[in-house]
């Protein structure tokens, strides 16, 4: 994963540490770290000024994990939970909080059947709401 001047069109930095594609990258509110999702089915959050991993999670419970992938995720407007949108082979989709600091599953929510994948998500700001949009 790269960090780039679209200014100038020169690189800024690499990140280095995931284990396969990146597939997702999405920028806290205060714009110093990014969380990722790669084809490895970890998320990752990234310190921009150092360009380590500073945490690894993935959006369900440790029983849960195999299952699910992340097909999307989303910042909280504070920055301490991100939303991951999870789907696993049946294509049955659950949202996952995840707080920032610990890793740790906060709450998932299950999506109605058949109503599609997760593919975007959004914290409505300044109110603990969520959006959510589907691919049927």
């Amino acid at each position: 994963c790269r960090l780039w001047n679209v200014a100038n069109g020169t690189e800024l930095r690499i990140f280095r540490g995931a284990t396969a594609g990146i597939m997702r990258v999405v920028f806290s509110p205060d714009g110093y770290t990014f969380a990722t999702s790669g084809r490895d089915n970890i998320n990752r959050v990234w310190h921009i000024c150092t360009g380590s991993c500073i945490k690894e999670f993935r959006g369900t419970s440790v029983a849960e994990d195999y299952k699910f992938r992340t097909r999307s995720l989303a910042y909280s407007p504070d920055g301490t939970v991100i939303a991951c949108g999870l789907v696993n082979n049946s294509n049955n989709a659950k949202i996952g909080l995840i707080d920032v600091k610990t890793g740790e599953v906060v709450r998932n929510f299950d999506m109605i059947p058949d109503v599609g994948l997760p593919a975007h998500l959004a914290f409505r700001p300044q109110l603990p709401t969520e959006v959510t949009s589907s691919i049927s």
